[in-house]
């Protein structure tokens, strides 16, 4: 379903059948597309653009919409559907912008291209 664009988490592809066994399990198109279209459907598929901006508000210490960028690696790369830190890497490379000389950045950039709204 991520190839397909969709922001789905791994508990609902789980939840649809999903397995990290390659070659074990295989399904028709019907059923692709009915999984596709269940998924679509679940309440936890993706967050919003809001969810995101109060999720790393929490992180934001000094209240001026910025965080520490080990902070937010830490998030991406050991919560939720883990994401490896060399992908994690890349994708500050792509979308943070520089951290000050106290490791922090400004957030709210970041957001803005990784929903794109930059």
């Amino acid at each position: 379903m991520y190839a397909l664009g969709m922001n789905t988490t791994k508990k609902v592809c789980v939840g649809l059948g999903q397995t990290d066994e390659e070659g074990k399990k295989f399904a028709k198109f019907d059923d692709i597309v009915e999984k596709v279209n269940a998924a679509k459907v679940a309440p936890d598929s993706s967050g919003t653009y809001a969810d995101y901006v109060e999720l790393l508000k929490l992180y934001d210490k000094n209240n001026n919409g910025t965080m520490m960028l080990a902070e937010l690696e830490n998030i991406l790369a050991n919560l939720g559907d883990e994401i490896p830190k060399e992908d994690v890497q890349k994708l500050f490379a792509e979308l943070c912008d520089p951290e000050d000389e106290d490791g922090f950045f400004p957030y709210m950039p970041f957001v803005d291209r990784l929903t794109g709204k930059a």
